[in-house]
């Protein structure tokens, strides 16, 4: 700790030009995406002295989002600074890995608490609060423009009204990568979404993990959404889809009056058809991401056990896909 302690002041220190400090620095458990670590950072800059919490994304040595690279969810951040989208304020960031063997940023830390779907201790106003604070800010997520923000870096299709055909080359390309053996199944059901692509009018960022978890609450609002290493920039319906993923919604998904409440701010019409076809992409995104967990862990990258069971859900889930295209199990 101390050692890594020393080479986060020393970041620091070249970032801000002055002195700095780092203390108290700790792992904060969960997580299979990024390590997340708080501490406690002094520094000095033009604005004055400093004296905050923040808190440490770092990328693993091996885990599910490969090829990790911590700078496209810091610029990601750094592009919504000053939009009505409540983002963490990102300060410094090593894409290199020279520092801490990995490629890392630092953010603010936020106060507040991160409501769960199975928390059962939230009484129903708090609920139909957080329910519409859902809606509210994916309408401004989904309003941002991704032009003026310079977002274009996460890649922009060929067709801007025909943004699956990115997202479903990504995916060939994971299963072309990750795959521990042939899964012919998998590439039918690319080559099924391939042949259905919904043309959309609206190009916007897309969060792609908007869910529970995901967010902290404050004082009646969200206060700031977290984990933003899915970001790209897609058909809004990807998010609607995905808030209804049943393994992660709970209560809270973009549906009914809360789908009226959202196309009411945005001005975005939740289409039906598209949705449904991005629930099915997004079961493919999952089954994908599973894989290459359970890619590193069998190269050895990692030696996290839970890397295991989400392999052997991904395993499971091939079966609904089949069943989602109209394949038999």
């Amino acid at each position: 700790m101390s050692e890594m302690e020393s080479k986060l002041g020393g970041f620091i220190a070249e970032q801000s030009g002055e002195a700095a400090e780092v203390s108290d620095l700790s792992r904060i458990p969960g997580g299979f995406s990024y390590e997340t670590w708080s501490l406690r950072a002094r520094w000095a800059d033009k604005s004055g002295k400093h004296d905050e919490r923040l808190i440490l994304r770092r990328a693993p040595l091996g885990g599910v989002l490969e090829p990790y690279d911590a700078s496209r969810e810091f610029r990601v951040l750094r592009s919504l600074e000053g939009s009505p989208v409540p983002a963490p304020r990102a300060y410094w960031c090593d894409g290199t890995g020279e520092v801490l063997g990995t490629s890392f940023y630092l953010m603010e830390f936020v106060e507040g608490e991160i409501p769960l779907p199975w928390d059962e201790s939230l009484d129903a106003p708090t609920k139909a609060a957080i329910h519409d604070a859902f809606a509210d800010t994916l309408a401004d997520l989904h309003s941002v423009d991704w032009k003026k923000t310079k977002l274009d870096f996460l890649g922009v299709p060929t067709e801007l009204d025909d943004p699956a055909a990115l997202e479903i080359e990504r995916c060939r390309e994971v299963l072309d990568r990750i795959a521990l053996r042939p899964y012919p199944l998998l590439k039918e059901v690319i080559a099924w979404l391939d042949e259905r692509r919904p043309r959309s009018s609206n190009l916007c960022l897309i969060h792609d993990d908007y869910r529970m978890g995901n967010f902290i609450w404050r004082d009646g609002k969200i206060a700031t959404l977290l984990d933003w290493e899915r970001a790209f920039l897609g058909d809004p319906m990807a998010d609607i889809a995905f808030t209804r993923l049943k393994a992660l919604a709970g209560w809270c998904s973009i549906d009914g009056a809360i789908a009226e409440r959202y196309t009411e701010k945005s001005g975005i019409v939740v289409d039906e058809e598209r949705v449904a076809y991005y629930e099915t992409m997004e079961m493919l995104k999952a089954t994908l991401v599973g894989l290459t967990g359970l890619k590193a862990f069998t190269d050895g990258r990692s030696s996290d056990m839970r890397l295991i069971q989400i392999g052997r859900y991904a395993h499971q889930n091939i079966a609904g896909l089949a069943a989602a295209i109209g394949e038999a199990k």
